[in-house]
Formats: C-alpha cells, structure tokens, sequence
C-alpha cells in the first residue's frame, strides 16, 4: 500500500498553514502532555481520533501539521487509507496509539508518517520525539544532568499540597523503584515531618543559610528515613526565628540531593522568595496545585505567571485537588476561569485523607483510590508506564 500523506511543506505554504497544528486526541493525559510538549506553536487540542480528523479534513485544509488517535480502531490502515484521500500531501501526520510493536511502528513510517508514539503520552516524549519532527526545532533546553525535581506549588492555604507532595514522592518509588528525597522547604510550620509522624533534625537549616558548611555528611545528618526509596529532609524551627535562607544554599542543597537521589519532590513555600528561585529553574516539572475556590482560581493565575517568568510555561502543569468536593465551584467555572482544563486532577476522596494526617501515616496507605488517581502524575513525571526513552531509542534507532 502507497501513501504520501507527509512530504517536506512547500516554500509557497501560507503563513497561517507554516503554524497551525491541530490535534485530536481522546484522553486528558494526552492533551496535558501536548499542550505542553507543543508549547509557543499554534496548536488547537480537540477531541477525538483519526475518524474525526477525517471528517474535519473534509472542509479545512489549512494546516501544517496534525496528530491524532488511532487507539481503539480496529482497522488503522483503512482508516489511514481514508486520510490520505481528504489530507494534502504538504500536511506533517503523527499518530497516537496504544501498540508497541516495533512492525507495526515500521509499517507506519514506511507509509510516510512523521511519527508514531504509543499511549500514554508524557510532555517529555512529545518535547524530545514529536516537537523536533513536526516543527524542526527543539524545546527550551530541559535541566542539566542529575535527580530530577518536581515542585509542589499550593495556590492557596489548605489546598493540600504537603499531603499531595508525601503521597506523590511514595508513589514515585513504589512505581519506579528508585530512590526519592522528600523537600519540605517550610522551615517554620511544614507539615511534612507531622503527617509522617516523625521529628526533623537542624541540618536543613545550616545548610541552606550557610552552603560552605554542607557537604556530602549533610543527608546523613538531616535525612530521616521514611522506608528503603523514600527519605525526607526538612526543619522545624522556631516560628520567631529569624532565617537567613539564600539562594547558594538552595542551589547548594539540591545539588547534593540530585547527585543522590533519581527524584526529588520538593514543597515550596508560597509566595516564594528570589532564595527559592534555585528550585523553580531547576524543576523539570512545577505543579500547581489549587482547589475549587475563587481565592485558589485568582492565585493560580499570579502563581503560573510568576514561574514562567522564572522557568518558562513548558514546566507548569495545574493540578486540580479535591474536585467534586460539596460547596466548590463546578467544573465548567473552574475551565472558565483558568482559559483550559486542569492538566491533573485529584478527586475529593473523603475524610480518609484527614484522618491520615492525624494518624502520622501516608494517605497511601490509608485512602483507598489515591493511588489511581496519582497514577497519571506518576507518570507524566517518570515515564513509567509510557516508554522509557533508552529503551525507545535502542529500539527503533532514533
């Protein structure tokens, strides 16, 4: 079977067709990893598979380039056959599906495809394997070499982000089977130490006011083991104490940790201060984690703004917690006032979740569906449970 349904775009292409890519996808994972993998493009994210790409092709034309759904057809190659009737020859086609056959990814490219990527997708697959093909460009240059940190931003007091950041470093190295620090950066009040029934020691604090004095015996000192993969560092100082948190002793900290650590999950302080700005910079993942309130909706905004100034948008990922929980705001205001839909979301799952906290033992282990409904941000984090881009490289020599 011939198929030319992708060829290199023609200097005549107008402007608007050099830009635009359109995007049908079923699943909210894919359409959060696309968004943000595909970010500073003119993008359209739409619902559904390659029958409703068709259809659209039927009456509009004017694009550079589209990507869409295959999972669930029966038949992919009919449904290719019918595209290539209705898709102008210029236009660049990626696939999604849910196959990770290596045949079944060489018939695809032998039909000229652009590329093919198998569910679920992550920001990171699209940013290093899909970007680079539909636009010739690269990303914004991801972080340097070491743990990889993922920042936890409450937008509003309360929200949830202490428990959401123990939880997700648990599922983290259950899933991954690697070793995860726990930062809790709110040296006075966290309560990080509290909802694990444990008692940090000083180490945190000298290290961050004073980096000189931090060395590779630091984690001994101020890491408490949680279990094997898991281990937290924070502080528990005085509320009247006067500290003195600079941005070399961030940076200083981190940096131990990351040559330590594969993950490091780290609860930042809201609003934080030019000190905390190390930890944006170095997140290659900054969730921003609000409730459905109008005071969480309003510091969203201020919050996502003021970390792309700091890191750029392609980091900032908004995680909805408690949803559906009585007396909040429906979901069609929350889309409403955030411009798009959440790009995580963690149900309301009861009074389990403060009973945990009380009980000074992980949620994990207490709430039942948490795990489930973490799982997708396990996994737009770690890639596990997508392919592993090693592995995907090996294989199909890319």
């Amino acid at each position: 079977m011939s198929m030319a349904v992708v060829t290199q775009p023609e200097e005549t292409t107008s402007v608007v067709t050099r830009n635009r890519i359109v995007c049908f996808v079923n699943d909210e994972l894919s359409a959060a990893a696309l968004r943000k993998g595909l970010e500073g493009s003119n993008v359209s994210i739409k619902r559904g598979t390659i029958r409703s790409a068709i259809k659209m092709l039927e009456t509009d034309t004017d694009l550079f380039a589209l990507v869409t759904d295959i999972s669930g057809i029966d038949d992919p190659f009919t449904e290719l056959e019918r595209l290539a009737g209705v898709c102008p020859p210029d236009v660049r086609v990626a696939l999604i599906g849910e196959s990770r056959e290596i045949t079944l990814y060489r018939e695809l490219m032998e039909l000229g495809l652009t590329e093919y990527l198998p569910r679920p997708l992550t920001r990171d697959m699209v940013l290093d394997q899909l970007r680079p093909k539909l636009l010739g460009d690269v990303a914004p240059a991801s972080v340097d070499r070491g743990g990889h940190v993922i920042s936890i931003c409450g937008a509003q007091g309360g929200a949830g982000a202490t428990s959401i950041a123990i939880n997700l470093a648990l599922q983290l190295a259950e899933t991954t089977k690697a070793k995860v620090a726990l930062l809790d950066l709110h040296l006075q009040g966290g309560e990080a130490a509290v909802m694990l029934g444990v008692r940090p020691g000083p180490g945190l604090r000298i290290a961050l006011e004073n980096p000189m004095r931090a060395d590779t015996l630091f984690l001994e000192r101020a890491a408490i083991e949680v279990n094997e993969r898991v281990s937290l560092i924070s502080a528990d100082e005085e509320l009247d104490a006067q500290l003195q948190i600079t941005e070399a002793g961030v940076r200083h900290v981190l940096g131990l940790l990351r040559q330590r650590f594969n993950y490091i999950v780290v609860d930042v302080p809201v609003p934080f201060p030019p000190s905390m700005h190390p930890v944006i910079n170095l997140s290659r993942h900054v969730l921003v984690l609000l409730e459905a309130e109008v005071t969480g909706l309003r510091n969203a905004h201020a919050l996502r703004a003021a970390v792309t100034n700091i890191a750029g948008k392609d980091r900032v990922f908004t995680l909805l917690n408690r949803a559906g929980r009585p007396g909040g705001l429906p979901r069609a205001a929350i889309v409403k006032a955030l411009g798009t839909e959440p790009d995580l979301v963690v149900p309301e799952l009861g009074k389990g979740m403060t009973q945990a906290v009380n009980l000074g033992i992980p949620a994990l282990k207490h709430v039942r569906g948490l795990r489930r409904h973490l799982a997708p941000i396990v996994r737009e984090i770690s890639g596990v449970g997508a392919e592993r881009k090693a592995w995907w490289r090996r294989m199909f020599a890319l």
